[in-house]
């Protein structure tokens, strides 16, 4: 793994509370050299984030629950005006990632503090290099938005570019902890050298749930399902929402992701 342009970060909104994340180290022969691999265990699954404190602690990267809900809400009034027989079957879904990206994008720009559209290997998301935070808008399962039985996993196996992002958390929440990290010069661009948080959502037919969280493992099977905080957020009403899909990444499933599905 190359951590490329990881750097020391402040601790702020991507540092705190890492107490539930155990880091351990194993040695790999990488040619001549030796390095650190780091494995993950949660000793008590993620940090949540329940909906009364969400907007507070949304507050400290510069957002807040409105501006999700409102994203939220304007992806799914375009997809409905879309959902009829004469567009392809896939658009209302394509139209559901595309406004709710848009318009958080709209949200976070207006203010001025320094975010920006990031598009870099078609990786799509809104970030700030002040606040070194990127967010993209993914779909999970229905454990989305909710404290369950388990945290939630993205609905589909990830390609290289959501891995590399994932790893970039991983790395950032070492230094957060002062773990020892072998650091490269290389520079890598303003929208990757960043946390990247999710806006996870998934629907079923009255309402759809939704969390902004922060991806730490691409698991074996290839879906994200490890998380160090989950920031839970009170659910929008909706009405037969069907399946939003995001465009692939290089290497990813054919056939797009589901960000908002019906249940079974």
């Amino acid at each position: 793994m190359s951590f490329a342009g990881i750097r020391p970060r402040r601790a702020d909104a991507t540092s705190s509370n890492f107490a539930s994340l155990e880091v351990r180290f194993g040695e790999v022969q990488q040619g001549d050299d030796v390095i650190q691999r780091r494995e993950y265990s949660h000793s008590d699954r993620s940090k949540i984030v329940l909906p009364r404190d969400a907007d507070a602690r949304l507050s400290e990267m510069g957002l807040s629950v409105e501006m999700v809900r409102r994203s939220v809400t304007r992806g799914d009034d375009a997809r409905r005006r879309v959902s009829v027989k004469f567009y392809p079957r896939n658009f209302p879904g394509v139209t559901m990632w595309a406004e709710t990206l848009a318009s958080l994008r709209r949200e976070l720009l207006k203010v001025r503090q320094g975010w920006r559209i990031g598009q870099t290997g078609n990786y799509e998301t809104v970030y700030s290099g002040q606040r070194e935070l990127a967010f993209a808008v993914v779909a999970g399962d229905k454990y989305t938005g909710i404290n369950g039985e388990r945290d939630p996993r993205l609905t589909r196996k990830r390609g290289p570019k959501t891995k590399e992002r994932v790893e970039r958390n991983a790395a950032y929440v070492q230094l957060a902890l002062e773990l020892d990290l072998p650091v490269l010069a290389e520079e890598i661009p303003a929208d990757e050298a960043c946390s990247t948080w999710f806006l996870v959502v998934f629907a079923d037919e009255d309402h759809i749930r939704l969390e902004v969280s922060l991806p730490v493992e691409v698991r074996k099977d290839g879906l994200v399902g490890e998380w160090v905080e989950r920031i839970l957020i009170d659910p929008v009403p909706s009405s037969g929402a069907v399946a939003p899909i995001e465009p692939d990444e290089d290497d990813d499933d054919e056939d797009g992701e589901s960000l908002v599905s019906r249940t079974a």
